[in-house]
């Protein structure tokens, strides 16, 4: 074989496997195409059949979980933040209440007195009295026109001969809901509280979340009766009103008008804006006599029940106290027992620091 024929045999065998390789590629083209067609009816008859594509029970489960946790994270920033419109609404409320008081003292040149009552059996240590009985009213009721509530105090009849809890026009107004004595904190919610053994009902008078700082140590003379002003030392007591040129300690470092609470949600029990809506600081802030001191509203008793509650809210950590020149300070749980005391005093004398 001459090298031509070689050139040429050699050049017929690359055609024809040249050829081969075409026709194998063009196949296996083919049979991929037809693969992939296959796979898209078969992907396609899944999709239309029982077999539908979803969340398997432990992405579910694992979705769920996410969610649990996330929700966990938040709600207790949601409550702090809802608490935290709560205690700024009672602050306003406080220093409504604190603009009333001056309000009432430039018109009457002194703060109302904290309450007056008097009963022909009160001892003489409590101070004198006359030879009858009078169920009569507190600042809580004093102040009312101020706090824009003048319809309610029309209704009331100050006559000496009719109770605060008798039937009619007072019984009405004394049912009345002000809501600038109600803390939004409070689930007690201001229901009507009861005052009166003589009553079917446990629904006398309606509840309030302030009252008056009357003294550091006892704000009543025998357990029962509350101390008249000149036994007294702070700024709300029996009888006598409070002067600003009687704080001698300065009303930026004396308190007036303090934050308190009930029996709970249905006990009916707590201090109620007609009358007694005063207190004292011996057992401190959200003491062991209160509820959010983790102590239990007693259920014996009217009215005496509040003698030894003391001051205290549902806000953490302490409560609002209006001092005498109407600011309004939110007061810490944990403060020093003396610093407290001090600062119920009218004229003790005590120094206090700016800020407390």
């Amino acid at each position: 074989m001459n090298g031509y024929e070689a050139r040429t045999r050699a050049g017929m065998e690359l055609y024809k496997c040249r050829e081969r390789k075409v026709a194998c590629g063009f196949a296996a083209y083919l049979l991929g195409v037809r693969s992939r067609k296959r796979l898209i009816l078969i992907g396609t008859s899944t999709m239309h059949g029982r077999g539908k594509p979803g969340f398997t029970l432990v992405e579910l489960l694992v979705v769920i979980a996410i969610i649990g946790i996330l929700i966990a994270l938040l709600l207790p920033a949601v409550q702090s933040a809802r608490e935290a419109a709560r205690r700024m609404s009672c602050a306003n409320s406080f220093r409504q209440v604190g603009l009333a008081m001056h309000n009432y003292h430039t018109t009457h040149n002194c703060f109302p007195p904290g309450m007056i009552v008097w009963n022909q059996s009160t001892p003489d240590a409590c101070g004198s009295s006359p030879n009858t009985y009078y169920a009569g009213w507190g600042w809580g009721t004093f102040i009312l026109p101020y706090l824009e509530q003048q319809q309610v105090y029309d209704m009331i009849h100050f006559d000496s001969s009719i109770s605060y809890f008798d039937e009619g026009d007072n019984r009405d107004a004394t049912t009345k809901r002000i809501e600038t004595y109600l803390c939004p904190s409070d689930p007690q919610g201001g229901e009507l509280v009861q005052v009166s053994s003589t009553t079917d009902t446990d629904e006398d008078c309606r509840q309030t979340n302030m009252a008056g700082v009357a003294d550091s140590i006892q704000w009543t003379c025998d357990g029962l009766w509350a101390k008249q002003y000149n036994l007294a030392n702070g700024m709300m007591a029996e009888r006598q009103a409070c002067h600003i040129r009687d704080v001698t300690d300065g009303t930026s470092n004396t308190l007036m008008i303090g934050e308190v609470t009930g029996g709970g949600p249905g006990t009916h029990r707590g201090y109620f804006w007609t009358s007694w809506g005063i207190a004292d600081t011996r057992n401190g802030i959200n003491g062991p006599f209160s509820v959010p001191g983790g102590g239990e509203w007693p259920t014996s008793g009217v009215y005496g029940e509040v003698r030894d509650t003391g001051f205290s809210s549902y806000h953490p950590g302490g409560c609002h106290f209006v001092l005498g020149d109407g600011s309004v300070h939110f007061l810490s749980e944990n403060m020093d027992a003396g610093l407290l005391a001090d600062l119920t005093t009218r004229a003790g004398g005590e120094p206090t620091s700016a800020g407390f």
